[in-house]
């Protein structure tokens, strides 16, 4: 359980340890990192040096180079190249903001030490992330993309487009605030459910506009696939007779079945996207959607969908 909290907190430790870069000098940026990580220290165990940190105020942007994780126990946990923060603001949700993590890879004897089930092609693998945030604030439209690269085995894109967001990027602007007057304080439970009652309130008002989803393979989809299979005691061949089975009597079009069995048996590429109605919140949406999930028709018009696969 503890390798698991060490693996989420070198994220977090990325996103935490860049957090007030934007406005100040390389030389208050490190001071400010150094801070953060000593908090996730504190919390985890774990400790996080790097080689080399700049910053430039003018781009609103910082990257640390070369980051080493390691185990509460002195072993080495993880390396990731750099990861570089543009674009935030303390004091309101910037037009533009992204989070770039270049090559993070667990040790091999980190990964040795895992749980026997875990799959080692993806605990093996680099990986590199990408997530912006574009944001209008006078319209209250926003786009949200993640992109996670397993390489030469598969990477993974999402573009999220909402409508009516500005109560979301309030309500996560005013948390933050919070948090960071309280410093080292830790919120009482009291606390911690206004907050998750605030965020959830802002949710609730939000309106989906679009979504894209792509899955392809860079190499090794193939055999992170079969491996997966083989613990299931089941081979590539069985699961691909088994998926056409299961979609003649699944309640979807005839097209979006043709585009599962493509990726099924081409295992090259999946995408999917849709467009959906304006004006309505995203609990609108899903209480539709369930009243036509056994019109498969309907329900292809109602979010324009489209899939494809190869």
């Amino acid at each position: 359980m503890k390798k698991l909290v060490i693996a989420v907190a070198i994220i977090a430790a990325g996103i935490g340890g860049v957090s007030y870069a934007n406005y100040v000098a390389t030389q208050e940026v490190r001071t400010e990192v150094d801070k953060q990580l000593a908090l996730v220290t504190e919390q985890t165990g774990a400790t996080f040096k790097y080689t080399e940190l700049s910053a430039s105020v003018i781009s609103k942007s910082v990257e640390i180079i070369n980051m080493e994780v390691t185990s509460p126990e002195g072993d080495n946990v993880a390396h990731i190249q750099s990861i570089e923060l543009t674009g935030y603001e303390t004091d309101k949700i910037s037009p533009y903001t992204s989070l770039d993590v270049k090559s993070f890879q667990f040790n091999k004897d980190f990964v040795a030490k895992l749980p026997a089930d875990t799959n080692t092609m993806l605990a093996s693998a680099s990986y590199d992330l990408h997530s912006s945030l574009d944001y209008d604030e006078n319209s209250g439209d926003s786009d949200i993309v993640i992109k996670l690269d397993a390489k030469d085995i598969v990477s993974f894109n999402m573009d999220v487009g909402l409508a009516n967001s500005k109560a979301l990027m309030d309500a996560s602007l005013a948390i933050n605030k919070t948090q960071q007057e309280a410093d080292n304080e830790s919120f009482s439970y009291e606390q911690q459910l206004q907050e998750q009652t605030l965020i959830m309130q802002a949710i609730s008002k939000l309106e989906p506009r679009s979504m894209n989803f792509t899955l392809n393979d860079q190499g090794d989809l193939k055999a992170l696939l079969e491996s997966e299979l083989k613990k299931q005691g089941m081979t590539l061949e069985q699961m691909q007779m088994m998926v056409e089975q299961q979609l003649q009597q699944a309640p979807v079009t005839p097209e979006i079945a043709q585009a599962i069995i493509g990726f099924v048996k081409g295992l090259n590429s999946f995408s999917m996207s849709a467009k959906l109605p304006e004006g309505k919140t995203m609990i609108e949406v899903n209480q539709q959607i369930m009243m036509l999930v056994g019109q498969p028709e309907e329900l292809v018009k109602f979010i324009n969908l489209e899939v494809k696969g190869s």
